[in-house]
């Protein structure tokens, strides 16, 4: 049995690339949503719509800070760039956000523009089940993070412009856990484990568990291996170096700050909440899209199959 939740009536999209390519599928899904859904466009994803042809004289468009009442749906069009995007954009707004993959790997983005139109369909009529993915909060007194303090991969510490490497001490709830020579420091939820800190060689961890990664960014010590820690408690972060300025970012923003830098992290008041269909699971998402287990002797070749007829038994 697939999950069932609460039909979909009003819709906000968001976007900020729209090719040539995409424009067959995006007006078949634009149709059907102009068909019976209340729907708000964010301005640059009109704009770029308007750019294709595929714009509307009745569409409903603002800026996303002014979009008002929650909707039932937030749809992003693009990659897992764009979900994090519009997960710094909602705020405090709790809302579903399905993510229609017009980029590459799509972890976050992973209905396929191909075929999402018959796909929305059975979603809008409740045939869709909503994940909460815990995010990153900063307090960094005096640094100018605007109204997006929070995040929903990941919280870095890096240097910036010298070549040297930064000293990065961290504790929780006043505990020491270590002090790192590194290029700088990840700090990665559950989700943010497929991404950056992945890609550092750190471990993927199951969006379901209660945990962050602490993951340095090629450390100088040879001991210094990524650790999983609970996600509850404040991290007291102090970052300092040779330059005066360092680079914190969240997600994909980010921000010049002085050196040294202090600030903490911890939990965000709220989840994300993430639209999945009923029979995506993430240990077989994570499979396919990384190629987990595939050894081309055993017939492997294109990913595509996970079982050979050769195969001993």
């Amino acid at each position: 049995m697939g999950a069932q939740s609460a039909p979909v009536q009003t819709v906000w999209l968001h976007g900020s690339v729209v090719s040539e390519g995409d424009v067959p599928a995006l007006r078949d899904i634009l149709d059907f949503l102009r068909g019976g859904t209340a729907l708000r466009f964010s301005s640059a994803f009109h704009a770029a719509l308007r750019s294709q042809g595929l714009d509307s004289q009745g569409d409903e468009v603002s800026d996303v800070a002014d979009w008002g009442d929650a909707p039932d749906m937030v749809l992003t069009f693009g990659g897992d760039g764009t979900v994090l995007e519009t997960a710094a954009l909602l705020g405090d707004r709790s809302v579903p956000v399905l993510g229609i993959n017009m980029g590459r790997l799509g972890f976050l983005a992973h209905l396929p523009l191909p075929g999402a139109e018959a796909a929305l369909q059975s979603i809008f009529s409740g045939a869709y089940k909503v994940e909460r993915r815990a995010m990153l909060a900063v307090d960094f007194p005096g640094a100018e993070l605007g109204p997006h303090f929070r995040a929903l991969n990941e919280i870095t510490v890096h240097r910036r412009d010298v070549a040297s490497m930064i000293r990065v001490s961290v504790h929780r709830d006043g505990v020491l856990i270590n002090r790192y020579w590194s290029d700088g420091l990840i700090v990665s939820t559950p989700t943010g484990s497929t991404a950056y800190s992945l890609s550092c060689g750190g471990p993927i961890i199951h969006p379901d568990s209660n945990a962050i990664v602490l993951n340095p960014i090629a450390p100088h010590n040879l001991y210094d291996r990524p650790v999983v820690i609970p996600l509850e408690g404040t991290l007291e972060i102090q970052a300092e170096g040779r330059d005066d300025h360092l680079m914190l970012t969240l997600d994909t923003r980010s921000h010049t700050v002085a050196a040294p830098a202090r600030f903490t992290v911890r939990p965000a008041d709220h989840a994300f909440l993430l639209v999945q269909l009923p029979d995506v699971d993430f240990i077989d998402t994570v499979r396919r899209k990384l190629h987990l287990g595939l050894d081309a002797r055993e017939g492997h070749v294109d990913g595509s199959e996970y079982e050979s007829p050769n195969r001993p038994r």
